[in-house]
């Protein structure tokens, strides 16, 4: 499995503001950056795209994307998220006012895109990958993804704070190899993360303990202004199998 992290700012920088990962070239999960990608050949591969929660910082290309890539004609992006997240873009974004309502003006066999409701713990093939939504701790309700491509399965739970559903799935699964999780705040700033259902360095080891194995913890979602001292404090944890995600990277997993 290829995952990529596109880059939110100049490449080669790890600072991240948006979030879109890549995976095998025809999936995103989120559409943060989406839409920013300066290769369009790459953006018209990708034809589904998960949406985790509503937050801007995981939807904020998505119009964008969706202009790049239509063309007139039968095929079209597939938009999957929650219901609520679905019911949110229409209302909120696509609204004929922050951008046209490309929801409404897709007819049949002309299309912006088509948008498909997913449940947690049902789920459901695209790509030949199998996706399944997994409720994670967040200040709205979000839904990580956990991908697996037959032979390996890669862990997104999306923005959190402690959580224990998504810890509970994982530990079912006899392929999981790396999970792409969260580290938002440093230690000094643990209440904001706890109000906004993120992690913080005092919360992140204790996550990765809930999953005991040799898995491959590779931390995203530092906010840009904490992100050196997010890692110079992860840093001297002394945790495993833990590294700091490079956007931009593709990871054969």
């Amino acid at each position: 499995m290829r995952v990529e992290l596109l880059n939110s700012s100049v490449p080669q920088s790890e600072l991240q503001f948006l979030v879109s990962f890549l995976v095998n070239d025809e999936v995103a999960v989120d559409a943060g950056s989406l839409g920013l990608l300066a290769d369009l050949r790459r953006q018209r591969r990708v034809r589904h795209v998960f949406i985790t929660h509503e937050h801007l910082d995981h939807i904020a290309t998505l119009p964008i994307f969706l202009e790049n890539v239509y063309e007139p004609g039968p095929d079209c992006v597939e938009v999957l998220g929650a219901a609520e997240v679905l019911d949110f873009l229409h209302g909120d974004m696509f609204n004929g006012r922050v951008w046209p309502d490309f929801i409404d003006l897709s007819q049949s066999g002309d299309a912006f895109l088509k948008t498909t409701a997913i449940r947690p713990f049902e789920p459901v093939r695209r790509a030949g990958l199998t996706v399944t939504p997994v409720p994670v701790s967040h200040g709205v309700e979000t839904l990580g993804l956990v991908i697996d491509d037959g032979s390996t399965a890669v862990a997104f739970p999306s923005d959190t704070g402690p959580t224990e559903r998504f810890w509970r799935h994982l530990a079912t699964l006899d392929r999981l190899t790396a999970v792409f999780l969260e580290a938002s705040f440093p230690r000094s700033h643990g209440d904001l993360a706890d109000r906004t259902g993120h992690l913080s360095t005092a919360t992140f080891a204790a996550e990765i303990r809930k999953l005991p194995g040799a898995i491959r913890w590779i931390v995203v979602h530092r906010k840009a202004r904490y992100a050196e001292e997010i890692e110079r404090e992860i840093t001297l944890l002394g945790l495993d199998n833990v590294e700091f995600v490079r956007p931009g990277e593709v990871y054969d997993l």
